[in-house]
């Protein structure tokens, strides 16, 4: 057995070392009175520190307070300057506006008066065009009239002759009534021509399409009656007119005035015609007829 191994078994030979009673107890009071010692350990007071530095800090605070309401009112400053300069440019210039607003409603004023007066030219050139008119219609009303006083001395010469006319000894008065029927049925269509006419004037030169729209130019409703039609009589008024109130014929209703030779109206009755320019015509059913040619009704003379 060399000497290590007699060590090894020398070690494992030795006594256990015993613990003394007690150890613990101590080490546990050690522990705690340095805890102890550690919780007395005293702490540091702030307060003097503070007590001296709170004069500079108030000083501070209100030392800045006072930089932010200079910076507050340099700002409000600015801006009112600002806003001083810009009313001071307003004003320089409302003196130009007041001129610019003047010469603005001179310019107004002046193209209304300019458009009164356009429109007083207007209004004078119709009223010449309406005296022109007028003066075409009384030239035709003293036509009518003069036509009318021949009419009905041809009425009376005819009546006067008829008197001594062996022809109708049997029935002295048939003839004459006859020839003064026809008579006051031209009479009647000139009438009616000149009422067209003069609603022409207001609508473009154009006739009546019917005879209920040239009511307020005819005088009577007697005029639209021919004396020699037994089979209709006279409405009592423009409501109660219709086609059985009316012996004439409208050939070309709504026909234009520049087509003077179209015949207007016709009476069945006596082959009298109104033409377009007014005048009335008396025909022969044997030697003249009334034709339609190229849509507008005409008269043939000598068929």
């Amino acid at each position: 057995m060399n000497e290590t191994e007699k060590m090894e078994s020398l070690l494992r030979k030795a006594p256990r070392l015993k613990v003394p009673s007690g150890l613990r107890e101590k080490i546990q009071a050690q522990f705690v009175l340095r805890g102890a010692e550690f919780s007395e350990t005293p702490r540091p007071d702030w307060r003097p520190l503070l007590r001296r530095l709170l004069p500079i800090l108030s000083f501070s605070a209100f030392f800045l307070a006072c930089v932010v309401a200079l910076a507050v009112q340099s700002n409000l400053l600015s801006g009112l300057r600002r806003e001083n300069a810009s009313l001071r440019a307003s004003a320089q210039n409302l003196e130009q506006l007041r001129q610019d607003n003047s010469e603005y409603q001179k310019l107004i004023a002046e193209n209304q008066q300019l458009e009164r007066l356009r429109n007083d030219n207007l209004e004078v050139q119709k009223l010449r065009q309406e005296v022109v008119k007028l003066r075409g219609q009384l030239r035709d009303l003293s036509s009518l009239q003069t036509e009318n006083q021949r009419l009905q001395t041809e009425k009376r010469a005819t009546e006067s002759r008829s008197a001594f006319d062996p022809a109708v000894a049997d029935d002295p008065f048939e003839g004459a009534n006859k020839r003064a029927q026809r008579i006051n049925c031209i009479s009647n269509i000139k009438q009616i021509g000149l009422a067209a006419r003069m609603w022409s004037n207001d609508h473009g030169d154009s006739l009546p399409p019917d005879f209920l729209t040239m009511s307020n130019e005819l005088n009577s409703l007697k005029l639209l009656i021919c004396p020699g039609d037994a089979k209709r009589a006279a409405a009592a008024n423009w409501s109660d007119f219709g086609l059985g109130n009316v012996s004439y014929e409208m050939l070309s209703p709504g026909v234009s005035e520049r087509k003077p030779k179209v015949v207007y109206i016709r009476c069945p009755i006596h082959n009298n015609l109104g033409m377009v320019d007014g005048s009335a015509q008396m025909i022969d059913p044997q030697n003249s007829e009334v034709i339609q040619q190229d849509g507008e009704w005409m008269i043939r003379w000598g068929k």
